[in-house]
Order: structure tokens, then C-alpha cells, then sequence
């Protein structure tokens, strides 16, 4: 196979059997009907709209949509319904169930208001202006303890945790759960079908009793196995001391079998090796990149755009186009998997995908606080990733 060419896993968008794809045009029959899509109501797919509204905290048709978007960010918006469609074993109404759990999840958390929107926008507040959690908050990110560096063998961008560096008593598990989230949404702008997956690289050099915190670890494989199912590709416990196996044997039941899998034991930089090549990997990983992190501090303005009056126009022109995706998916829903028609809307869809994907990138300065990675040049514009862009 030509380097050039990226060969996409079964069950991924642009590899799916008749079947897989039949599933899919169920799921979104189930999705625009809590859109609110009435045309929807005619399809055969049985109508389980009222069951799945019972996860919902707020049933209205409006919300629901503008979560669903939301959520779906800047990807194909099949993407998103595949994973969950992959963490359910292709049983669509468990599928659609836990899409609509997360989202109701989402809104609870507040996640696009408080999260997204504000991020660390917070640190140019000043001291007293600043809440005990946003302060621990800025804190975190300042202190280096996790960070986004280079990209593995299979193109996921490489998560570092330094836990050496976590000290639980230095900040509410309101304020960890809230760096989490923020660091998962930021990576998720980073990653591109058909890579769709990260590896994590829990760094347990210097690790000790005082920066174990059973809170986050609960926290972290919940939201991993129920609320952003397929984003993790590999998980790398580098390092370990022996003091850790103890602690390793009380983890083990709370991890979900899929997640289980992924885990690996790395104790040397050649192990690490395996999985990331050295140009990607730091040198105090044996590596040969040089790198080391250091914050770079929001700066006063890089937001202007999320109070312009441009951005109703902007999103009116997002929205018509998920306007068209929904109307082009109703269609595209209703005719055989393999057929010469389904062919044709499938090609439909994707371009359509790919228009809303660049559309999303033009919204996000309107809707996103700037973050750190965006400061580094790691995100640039129109959402174009580099993962080793120097500070």
C-alpha cells in the first residue's frame, strides 16, 4: 500500500458492510426524529422516540438538535454515531440510548458554556476576579502535568500525563474534573478521520502515594467508556514503580473490558519505541525531539470574535448547511445499502460532511475560547493540526 494512502479500520466511515450501513441509517432515522425532522416519522425504523427522551433533562426538539451539532464539532457527523454504534456492538437502540445519555451529560456538565466557551480565557482575569477552582485550574496547565506532544505510529496524537506532577490536595475534584474535560474537548479539535483515536502516555516516573488520586482515575475511564466511547487507541503506563502494583490490582475491576485491552506496560524508552518513532517522541523519552513544555499565557483580545455581532451570521450559515446534511441524510436513509442510488447519496453526504467540517472551523473563534495549543501554533488555521509546532 502507497505511504500516502491511510487504510481505514472496519466499522469506520468508508468501511462499512450493507449491514453496518443499514445501521447507520437507522440511528440517524432515531436522531432526526429527536431533531425534530418531522419527514422522518414515515421511515420504517420503529419509532423509540419517547424512550429515548427519557434520558433527557430538557425534550425540546431545538436543544436536542443544537447539542447533537454541538457535540458533533468539526468531523463527518457519521463519525460521531459510529463510535457510539462500535461501543454498542451495532445495536442501534443501545447506541442511540448512550449518544442521547451523553448529551444530556454534556449540558448538565455545562460543557460548551463553561468549559468550551471560557477555558483558560479564565487566566486573564485577575487574582481576585478568580474563582479557588479557575485559579487550580490555570495552575494545572501551568504546572506541565499534561499535555499534547507528537503523534504515535498509527497518527493519534500523543497524550502525556506526568503524574509526578499531580498532587491531589492542590485543587477540588471540581476544578480536575474540569482540566479533564478541557483537555479531552481540546484534543478531540485535533483529531481527523480516519486517525479518529489518541494515545495516552501515563508517565509514572517518580510517582508516590501523594499523586495517587482514585477520584480521577473513576472519573477518566467513565468518561471514556460512556461519554467519548472510540477515542482511546492505545494507553501506554510508562515506568511504573513497584509501589503502583498494589495500587494497579484495586484499578483493574472498575476498567471496562474494551479499555482493558488497550492498555500496555512500557518500562524502558524502547518500549516506548514500539509505538511512537523517535522524530515524534521527546528526548527525555529517548526520543529526538527536544521540545520541552512551558504554558503560554492567554493573551487580552484573542477572543474579540466571541463578542462580534458576525457570529449570528456565521452560525445562520452553519445551520443551513445542517439544514441540507439532515434533509440529504432522510434520503440518503431511505434506500438499500449497496444500491446504485445509495452510492450516489453516500458521495452526497461526504461532500456535503466535508463542506459543514470547514464551516465548523470558521464558527469555532466564535464559539471557543483560544487555547494553549492554539497560542503554540498546534492548531492552526481553519483547524489545521500540527502536532510538534515549536513555541
Amino acid at each position: 500500500m502507497p505511504a500516502d494512502i491511510v487504510a481505514v479500520p472496519p466499522g469506520h466511515l468508508g468501511n462499512l458492510t450493507n449491514q453496518e450501513e443499514r445501521k447507520l441509517q437507522e440511528a440517524w432515522i432515531h436522531l432526526l426524529r429527536l431533531c425534530g425532522v418531522q419527514e422522518s416519522v414515515d421511515h420504517e425504523t420503529p419509532d423509540r422516540t419517547a424512550a429515548f427522551q427519557e434520558h433527557l433533562s430538557d425534550k425540546s426538539t431545538d436543544n436536542f438538535r443544537q447539542r447533537l451539532w454541538s457535540f458533533i464539532l468539526a468531523d463527518h457527523p457519521d463519525v460521531l454515531v459510529l463510535r457510539f454504534l462500535r461501543a454498542r456492538e451495532w445495536d442501534v437502540e443501545k447506541a442511540v440510548a448512550m449518544l442521547v445519555s451523553a448529551l444530556n451529560w454534556r449540558q448538565e456538565q455545562r460543557l460548551e458554556d463553561d468549559i468550551v466557551r471560557r477555558g483558560d480565557s479564565v487566566g486573564l482575569a485577575t487574582n481576585k476576579e478568580q474563582s479557588a477552582d479557575e485559579k487550580s485550574f490555570m495552575a494545572q496547565y501551568r504546572s506541565g502535568k499534561a499535555y499534547v506532544r507528537g503523534a504515535d505510529k498509527e497518527r493519534r496524537p500523543v497524550f502525556i500525563i506526568k503524574v509526578r506532577l499531580h498532587d491531589p490536595k492542590l485543587q477540588s475534584p471540581e476544578s480536575m474534573e474540569m482540566f479533564v474535560l478541557h483537555n479531552i474537548e481540546t484534543m478531540r479539535t485535533m483529531i481527523r478521520h480516519p486517525d479518529e483515536k489518541s494515545c495516552l502516555i501515563f508517565d509514572l516516573t517518580g510517582f508516590g502515594l501523594k499523586n495517587m488520586d482514585f477520584h480521577v482515575v473513576k472519573f477518566l475511564v467513565h468518561v471514556f467508556e460512556a461519554r467519548y466511547p472510540e477515542y482511546l487507541g492505545v494507553v501506554l503506563v510508562h515506568n511504573a514503580p513497584l509501589i503502583f502494583w498494589g495500587i494497579w490490582k484495586m484499578i483493574q475491576p472498575w476498567l471496562d473490558p474494551v479499555i482493558a485491552s488497550k492498555i500496555n506496560f512500557t518500562s524502558r524508552n524502547a518500549d516506548l519505541a514500539r509505538f511512537i518513532a523517535q522524530e515524534q517522541l521527546q528526548k527525555c523519552y529517548g526520543g529526538k525531539d527536544s521540545w520541552e513544555y512551558k504554558y503560554i499565557e492567554p493573551v487580552e483580545g484573542e477572543n474579540e470574535r466571541m463578542q462580534s455581532e458576525k457570529k449570528e451570521e456565521v452560525e445562520a450559515a452553519r445551520g443551513e448547511l445542517v439544514r441540507q446534511f439532515e434533509q440529504l441524510s432522510l434520503e440518503w436513509a431511505r434506500v438499500k445499502p449497496g444500491s446504485a442510488e445509495a452510492t450516489q447519496k453516500e458521495t452526497e453526504r461526504r461532500d456535503l460532511g466535508e463542506v459543514l467540517r470547514e464551516s465548523c472551523w470558521k464558527l469555532d473563534p466564535y464559539v471557543r475560547a483560544r487555547t494553549y495549543y492554539h497560542r503554540a501554533g498546534v492548531i492552526g488555521p481553519l483547524g489545521v493540526v500540527d502536532y510538534q509546532a515549536a513555541q
